[in-house]
């Protein structure tokens, strides 16, 4: 280390009080142990002199890092109370031990220790595992020599400890990416898993993922930086992807005419090229100025060939799933219809897994009269076939409906055309085709379940006939509760044959008061491999009892993520909910354009209609604070204009915040700032009563609701808020 490098142990050496230690005085201490002394400080490893049987510590300034701010109190104290929270590990004070008393050297390879280096949490390094009190799992190659008197007893222990905590977690990180990357499927999904495991591997500050760009830029870019960390609400949301840097573009073209990974002279830049199919990509770390440690460079290939096979994997899947999921979502309403007096929501979730479109449906719309009509059903199958057909059936039911609104008339019109959509299908793409495929003709055997009803926005009188579908359920308010009814119960009524089958389908009558609701759903919610039917509406039943208070949004919402989240998908799933709107229900919206300034513009729209709305100062203030967030999210993720809505319900207001989504091209050039992302949605989720995120055949929708107390306003019904 030489002198320079030892100033420090040398200056406490020479100014410690050695004469109240086990020690003695420095003038007293044998010459072996000063030998042994000035090898550790001449020693550029990290070194420590644990002297007697009190393991009285002395250690050069390359061992201090490993104490952190134990240092330099640690210095002249003993092993035993300076590292208490590990000492007793069988690798640790045992060995130690054993080496001073019996006087026998020993090479301890890859120990994980668990040390307390003195430091808060928040003060973590970003490399290795980390726990929540402060202390490092880390990996420490150790040895230990007895450092012998004249008389052949031992004196002291010399203890050489290297940290091997960042090449074993480069190890660990290529060990993570293979099995992550065997279940990501998306590209989305494979980027944000080489961003996590990148940062580990290659020690960077930050790590960006860079794909040809379709539009204007050559290059697109989404980034993370070592000191960003995520909650599980935001690493759900899109990567942010912006335009990249013509000077990191031409290293990045650099990198691929040679086919080979491009080190900077001063190690700040790595640049990893891929191969992906028939294109290219790229992986940009950005490191402190160091030499890139060998351990690094060896990580490369086995980075190399995974990330390049899984975004060729990806590319392909999302062509296919952006086909299939528009096919699905562009067949389903984008909106559905809102009054004074009734509300309506839906959630729709394809199977998590595999790129074909599915044939659920649902839909609502106001009738001649003014009643309402709702449609939720499914086709069945899956495939480009099932969803046109489903497409077709939801159209065909809304111009039955509109014609004559009553159940039989409604099912029989569909019963004919399903017949003839059966008979066309064979007949204009027969199996054995050339251009056939299995499943692409029905033969016969195409079935179709629908649910169809009218409900009275005034009375709440609501009529249902089932072809063949589940019965929905009924959420009861705290006006119905208070007459003794459950929370939710599913409802008995007459089922006929599905669509396409000759029967009788009865209609059911029942009256839905304020505050109640009524929740449809397809099969694909209950129903699971080896399951009675009846075990999944247990779970249902369940589910309903222990429903939180909230609109017909945070119901569906519910609905869909508790009995997901319990049993697992296996199908798609659709959920439709119904309620009467508490008495002042209010509701305003405008346009967002997609810029920075926008934010604050929401802002000022927002505590306006409030104000109007006669919400509280602190309510307001809970409002707009979400409403920043998740317009904020819009202008980043999204990159077209958002459409912003509230709603007051007696109690409850609810925001609703759709954008148009996009490709993944580059929404802002220079976005470096915005590129490290808060915990936006985190803030929302914690701030609101309920939350909420989902696809729409428009682009993505989120939402909160938060409950309120109105200024100067008799309270009315409590409705929903109950």
């Amino acid at each position: 280390m030489g002198e320079g490098g030892a100033r420090e142990a040398r200056r406490l050496a020479a100014h410690s009080d050695w004469a109240a230690t086990p020690l003695g005085p420095r003038s007293q201490w044998p010459p072996q142990l000063e030998a042994a002394w000035e090898i550790v400080l001449e020693c550029p490893l990290p070194v420590a002199l644990l002297c007697g049987d009190e393991f009285t510590m002395l250690y050069n300034d390359a061992f201090r890092d490993l104490l952190g701010s134990k240092h330099p109190a640690a210095f002249g104290q003993s092993a035993r109370k300076v590292v208490a929270e590990i000492w007793d590990d069988p690798n640790v004070g045992p060995l130690l031990e054993r080496a001073y008393s019996e006087g026998e050297a020993f090479l301890d390879e890859g120990t994980e220790l668990r040390l307390d280096r003195g430091r808060s949490s928040a003060e973590g390094t970003g490399l290795h595992d980390e726990p929540d009190d402060g202390t490092d799992v880390g990996y420490y190659l150790r040895s230990g020599s007895p450092v012998l008197a004249e008389d052949g007893s031992v004196l002291a222990v010399l203890h050489v400890i290297v940290e091997t905590t960042s090449a074993i977690g480069r190890a660990r990180a290529v060990a993570r990416l293979a099995a992550q990357l065997a279940v990501a499927v998306t590209v989305d999904d494979v980027c944000k898993v080489v961003l996590r495991q990148a940062m580990v591997a290659f020690d960077g500050l930050s790590v960006s993922v860079c794909l040809p760009s379709a539009g204007p830029a050559t290059w697109r870019m989404a980034r993370r930086h070592r000191i960003e960390r995520l909650s599980p609400d935001e690493e759900r949301l899109p990567l942010i992807w912006s335009e990249l840097g013509e000077d990191m573009a031409a290293i990045i073209a650099g990198a691929i005419s040679r086919n080979e990974p491009y080190l900077s002279d001063n190690g700040e830049i790595v640049a990893v090229p891929f191969r992906v199919g028939g294109g290219r990509a790229a992986l940009v770390i950005q490191r402190e100025a160091a030499p890139v440690p060998q351990d690094v460079l060896a990580v490369l290939a086995p980075f190399r060939e995974l990330v390049g096979d899984a975004l060729g994997r990806a590319v392909v899947y999302d062509a296919e799933r952006t086909t299939a999921e528009l096919l699905q979502r562009t067949l389903l309403p984008p909106n559905l219809p809102q009054s004074d007096a009734i509300s309506i929501a839906a959630r729709y979730e394809p199977v998590s897994e595999g790129t074909v479109a599915g044939g659920d449906f649902y839909d609502s719309f106001f009738l001649p009269d003014g009643r309402l009509a709702v449609v939720i059903g499914d086709v069945v199958g899956r495939g480009v076939m099932a969803a046109t057909v489903m497409g077709q059936v939801r159209a065909a039911a809304r111009g039955a409906a509109l014609t004559d609104s009553d159940s039989a008339s409604v099912m029989s019109s569909l019963d004919r055309v399903v017949w003839d959509l059966d008979a066309l299908w064979p007949a204009s793409m027969p199996l054995g085709s050339p251009r056939a495929r299995p499943g692409m003709a029905f033969g016969g055997e195409l079935f179709v379940t629908m649910l169809y009803g009218t409900v009275d926005p005034e009375t709440g009188d609501v009529m249902l006939a089932s072809a063949g579908h589940p019965p929905p359920a009924l959420l009861h308010g705290l006006t119905s509760r208070a007459l003794g009814k459950a929370r939710g119960e599913l409802l008995t009524m007459p089922v006929g044959p599905p669509l396409g089958i000759d029967g009788v389908r009865p209609t059911h009558h029942l009256t839905i008061e304020v505050g109640d609701m009524l929740v449809g759903f397809t099969d694909g919610l209950l129903e699971r491999r080896g399951e009675a039917l009846d075990e999944g509406e247990a779970r249902l039943l369940e589910v309903l009892s222990e429903m939180p208070p909230g609109s017909p949004r945070s119901v569906a919402q519910y609905v869909m993520d508790s009995m997901l989240q319990t049993s697992g998908q296996e199908d798609d799933c659709a959920v439709l909910a119904i309620g009467r709107s508490p008495v002042g229900h209010r509701r305003a919206a405008i346009v967002v354009p997609p810029m920075p300034e926008s934010v604050r513009a929401a802002r000022d729209w927002a505590r306006e209609q409030l104000t109007d709305w006669s919400v509280g100062d602190g309510d307001q203030h809970t409002i707009v604070t979400g409403i920043s967030e998740l317009i904020t999210n819009a202008v980043l993720h999204a990159g077209t204009e958002s459409h912003l809505t509230m709603d007051l319900d007696t109690g409850i207001v609810a925001v609703t915040v759709a954008d148009s989504g996009n490709r993944g091209e580059p929404l802002l050039t220079g976005a470096d700032t915005m590129a490290v992302r808060g915990r936006g949605l985190s803030l929302v989720r914690a701030i609101s009563d309920s939350f909420g995120a989902h696809r729409t055949s428009a682009g993505s929708t989120v939402w909160f609701e938060v409950a309120v107390e109105l200024v100067g306003v008799q309270a009315a019904a409590r409705g929903w808020a109950d």
